[in-house]
């Protein structure tokens, strides 16, 4: 039996609908992941920040300033409040003396997070500044760029704000103060 044209048509069109639907099927198992994933773009993280301050001994030839040093602790928490990173912070600090403002001082900031996980983050940061507040509590804000080279938070923008409050002297004259404060670092 002979077949008719119609079927040899349809004959001829199945294996050529198949190929091509098989080949959107393909194409789009490939693009769709691509085309449907969205970027991910990282959130600013917020972490609270303790420490304790001092200042250095005096070095002779320094220009009247303010300089101090110290270290703390870090917490990063999540929505539910969970600390899901912590460091260990180093900092220093140099603003002009506030009873005697000396010329060229810059104020500066430098610090070091050393976290939990083996990373680090790094900063110099200039824009530090300091204010009076109530009850002898120093209000203090610094912005910058953290290190191209931090292994967290490399070039991060880096906000922080917090009060210092002087909380007395050591046996040995030291003058220490504390510092509460946040960090939020920025993509």
């Amino acid at each position: 039996m002979r077949p008719s044209l119609k079927a040899a048509r349809s004959a001829r069109r199945l294996p050529t609908v198949t190929v091509l639907a098989a080949a959107v099927c393909a194409s789009m198992t490939l693009l769709t992941p691509a085309a449907s994933a969205t970027t991910a773009v990282a959130e600013p993280v917020t972490c609270e920040t303790t420490s304790t301050s001092t200042p250095p001994p005096p070095q002779p030839g320094i220009p009247d300033q303010a300089r101090f040093e110290g270290t703390g602790t870090v917490t990063c928490r999540d929505a539910q409040g969970t600390a899901y990173l912590e460091g260990e912070s180093t900092f220093s600090g140099t603003l002009p003396s506030p009873t005697a403002p000396a010329a060229g001082v810059t104020p500066v900031f430098r610090s070091r997070v050393d976290w939990s996980d083996g990373t680090v983050t790094t900063g110099t940061f200039t824009d530090f500044q300091t204010r009076p507040g109530d009850n002898g509590v120093l209000e203090l804000t610094i912005k910058g760029v953290n290190d191209a080279d931090s292994t967290r938070f490399a070039g991060y923008s880096v906000s922080a704000t917090g009060q210092s409050v002087h909380v007395g002297a050591e046996p040995n004259g030291e003058v220490i103060s504390t510092q509460k404060g946040t960090v939020t670092y920025t993509p």
